[in-house]
């Protein structure tokens, strides 16, 4: 059984629309400063623990909420990396993950730290994943 944040990962670079788009740039918590773009940041927001137990009794599960990034240099690029995450990750089941619901989803545009770059496109995925507790 591997970590909840590897799984959701593995579901994200296991598609190859993905992984052609972003490669290796998938960061936990914040892009690198001055990083290629476009990349994808994740960051796990809430992981509730109780409640959850599977039909057979078997199996204690728990729900975890995600915030994954898109980030790229244009809109289009953007958008375009943003569904492909979504159709990587929507309704998805492995032998970890039980279900995952895409549940919000926000277009922004963040200014450069520095007055000579062009702005980074971001679009926000909020999404619930019900995974089995190591």
């Amino acid at each position: 059984m591997i970590h909840i944040d590897q799984a959701v990962v593995g579901l994200i670079t296991a598609a190859p629309e993905v992984a052609m788009v972003v490669s290796h740039r998938i960061y936990a918590s914040q892009h690198p400063q001055g990083g290629s773009l476009p990349a994808i940041v994740y960051a796990r927001e809430i992981n509730t623990r109780a409640g959850f137990v599977s039909l057979d009794n078997s199996a204690p599960y728990a729900r975890a909420t995600y915030t994954i990034t898109a980030l790229a240099e244009t809109y289009l690029e953007c958008r375009n990396l943003a569904r492909a995450i979504r159709r990587a990750l929507e309704y998805s089941k492995t032998s970890d993950i039980r279900l995952v619901r895409v549940t919000e989803e926000t277009d922004t545009i963040e200014a450069p730290p520095a007055g000579d770059q062009m702005p980074v496109h971001r679009t926000d995925l909020t999404i619930e994943v019900t995974h089995i507790e190591p």
